[in-house]
């Protein structure tokens, strides 16, 4: 078996942070320079969290489709993922509001921070200093007078504009409509997406995206995509009833705010952010059931001392950060944490074996540098739905107990140094959706694992020294979307069956020399759905069936690409009108 290239033996180091902040800016200087929206360039929705690195060859027609499976995002879907609940990588970029859409105003370009009505309330005070006495228990008083500050802003607009207090002296929920309203002004409110009820004459639980008890206390705070841009005021630390906060896909600055003091809170979702700083500050608060961070530039290490306070912890999305270190044992602790993301970090070492003892239904680990044997603890993860390895350098072999997981739905260990033989207990793994083995060190013949698959959409074992014949049950898979078998040692002829892949939409079989005889026609009408199909730099002969040809122009087929160079081609394919690209 041919050794791996340094490449493929190797995890690439990762570019420091300066040299994508270089690139961002060049990409938005040359994208202002052509008029094209900044928005375009933001790439994040709210549920896939990366696009599949098999597409990414499109239109690349000098390389062979790999498998790198990208980690992230988004999504949610890396290697033609469909998974759900996978977040997304990107985030989005603040952008101004359409030009026919006036932005909302909540103070005038005159606006006084001093009482503008005269007025005495109980006790003998004016209301500026009913006002500043409430507030100063939050905020230094400097602060709460300074104009140019988000909080002086605040608070002229309590005191001078709110039509909701309208002069008068109560003091009822004046400190949480002061912080929501700090906010605003923290995070250029008036270019919001969605501001129904901001800077209006309602109580304030009645504004879009705030959330209270019965009572009237703040208790959630949701303006995902909400095109917030701006800091977290640290005036958070006195919403004492807030339970959940999502600014998920904004453009938050800044650190993790101190969020110690609120012992309520138990959801947090400040993914795809700008955030920078520590990932797990030691002000995080007790209690909290679902942590998500992704997708920010986050650094340090995950410390023990919060595994410890977070017993009830369910949900850990870190990825797409550059978190470091490994992953302690002490998350064998958290029984109730099901979902466990942490994909495109700088994490190293060999996973725990006591992540075998809790009820995980979600790992995703790709792109970092973990190494030695995938566990054998973790066959007790019985709920186990989604596990992805990908881009690591993990090492020995794919054990049978594989099988035991009977639950997955997306497995990919490609671009790792996995040696040994496909284990043949895949073929009881039936929910699978996604599976990805390539650019690995297996070695004997890919085994016939497809009959029981029959929800399999991407299947890749591209880049292996794999042999044996290309297995006729493959393309017998009714939801069968993506194949990558290119550049491996698999012989034979394609199969017949390749006409019954209703659905497939990229076939890549190019760099198989070994691959022999005809490509077989799918009769007219047959794979419908196909876009891409690779047959270039293999043993092929004969022509190209019409039927295939006829797609290039009856249907969705852009990419075609086959050995038809040369005056004796080894495969007949007119060019361009079938054929795309000859070799």
């Amino acid at each position: 078996m041919p050794e791996k290239s340094e490449e493929q033996q190797q995890v690439p180091e990762k570019s420091p942070p300066w040299k994508f902040i270089l690139i961002g800016v060049g990409v938005v200087v040359f994208a202002l320079a052509i008029g094209l929206p900044i928005g375009l360039l933001a790439g994040g929705s709210g549920s896939d969290d990366s696009s599949s690195a098999l597409s990414a060859t499109n239109g690349s027609p000098n390389a062979s489709p790999t498998s790198s499976g990208g980690s992230g995002g988004g999504s949610p879907s890396g290697g033609g993922g469909s998974f759900p609940n996978q977040p997304p990588v990107s985030s989005p970029t603040f952008q101004n509001p359409p030009a026919n859409r006036v932005p909302i105003k909540c103070l005038p370009d005159d606006y006084r921070i001093d009482a503008l009505t005269s007025g005495v309330c109980s006790g003998g005070l004016r209301r500026e200093e009913l006002y500043l006495r409430t507030l100063r228990q939050i905020t230094a008083q400097s602060v709460l007078t300074n104009p140019s500050r988000p909080q002086g802003k605040a608070f002229a607009f309590l005191l001078n504009y709110d039509p909701y207090f309208q002069g008068s002296c109560s003091t009822t929920g004046l400190k949480e409509r002061y912080i929501l309203m700090t906010l605003f002004f923290s995070t250029k409110g008036e270019y919001w997406s969605r501001q129904v009820g901001w800077c209006g004459g309602t109580q304030h639980c009645t504004w879009s995206g705030v959330s209270c008890s019965s009572s009237g206390t703040i208790t959630g705070i949701e303006l995902a995509t909400n095109n917030l841009s701006g800091t977290i005021p640290e005036e958070f630390y006195a919403l004492q009833h807030l339970q959940r906060i999502n600014l998920f896909a904004n453009s938050i600055l800044g650190t993790i705010p101190n969020f110690s003091t609120l012992y309520n809170l138990k959801e947090i979702d400040l993914q795809n952010n700008l955030l920078t700083g520590n990932a797990f500050p030691t002000s995080l608060p007790n209690g909290v059931t679902h942590y998500k961070v992704s997708g920010n530039n986050l650094s340090g290490t995950i410390p023990t001392s919060i595994l410890d306070k977070w017993t009830q912890l369910q949900t850990l999305w870190a990825g797409n950060n550059q978190i470091s270190g490994t992953i302690p044992t002490q998350f064998g602790r958290l029984n109730r944490l099901t979902s466990l993301y942490l994909y495109e970090n700088r994490l190293q070492g060999s996973l725990p074996a006591q992540l075998g003892n809790i009820l995980l239904q979600e790992i995703w680990l790709s792109n970092n540098f973990f190494e030695q044997q995938i566990p054998e603890s973790l066959l007790f993860l019985g709920s186990l739905k989604l596990f992805r390895l990908e881009n690591n350098v993990f090492s020995g072999s794919l054990a049978t107990w594989i099988g035991l997981l009977t639950n997955l739905q997306d497995l990919r260990v490609n671009n790792n140094n996995i040696a040994g033989t496909v284990p043949v207990q895949l073929d009881q793994l039936t929910d699978l959706k996604e599976l990805q083995i390539g650019t690995n060190f297996w070695s004997g013949n890919l085994p016939n694992i497809f009959r029981n698959l029959q929800q399999l959409e991407t299947f890749d074992a591209s880049n292996t020294d794999l042999g044996g014949t290309i297995p006729t049950a493959l393309f017998n898979i009714p939801t069968l979307e993506t194949v990558n078998l290119s550049n491996s040692r698999l012989s034979g002829s394609i199969p017949n069956t390749l006409s019954n892949a209703g659905n497939l939409q990229k076939l890549y079989l190019n760099d198989m020399p070994n691959l022999r005889g005809n490509l077989p026609s799918p009769g007219q009408g047959r794979l419908g759905s196909l876009t891409e199909l690779l047959v270039h730099r293999t043993g092929l002969t004969g022509s190209m069936p019409t039927s295939i040809c006829a797609l290039r122009s009856d249907s969705f087929l852009d990419t075609l690409e086959a050995d038809c160079l040369g005056g004796s081609p080894k495969l007949q394919c007119d060019f361009p009108d079938c054929c795309t690209r000859c070799y």
